[in-house]
């Protein structure tokens, strides 16, 4: 079993995705080319988001799902035209992400990752395995 982690960040409000399957670890978010441009070309974006968590919730997911999700995540964000509060945007992929790990998700509108956390953990409150 891997986990699934989605979080918050201090500072410019973001969301991202932490998959731990097989032993490694795996950041997915979505952000614009441009730095802090609300509407821009996006880009999935890789890096180590640990140092910037602000809030997060953890939940056990069986690994295959979790590879195919993070593919899937991939896919359909590489390319993509970053459009913040109207979508595609970060909170966008955070929530496809939990929601093809078959989790329940909070209806639309998205437009607060802190929100997307706590709604995430209240939602899922019987598959949480850790929330800070």
């Amino acid at each position: 079993m891997g986990y699934l982690t989605v979080i918050s960040e201090t500072g410019f409000p973001h969301s991202a995705c932490l998959f731990e399957y097989w032993g490694e670890r795996h950041w997915r978010g979505f952000k614009p080319k441009a730095h802090k441009t609300p509407f821009w070309a996006g880009y999935v974006d890789t890096s180590d988001r640990s140092s910037f968590i602000k809030n997060s919730v953890k939940f056990e997911i069986i690994d295959e799902i979790l590879e195919r999700v993070r593919q899937d995540i991939e896919t359909k964000y590489n390319k993509q035209f970053y459009q913040a509060a109207l979508g595609p945007d970060c909170i966008n992929l955070s929530v496809d992400a939990a929601s093809l790990c078959g989790l329940k998700t909070p209806p639309p509108p998205n437009v607060s990752p802190d929100n997307l956390v706590i709604n995430l953990a209240r939602l899922n409150s019987n598959l949480v395995i850790k929330d800070y």
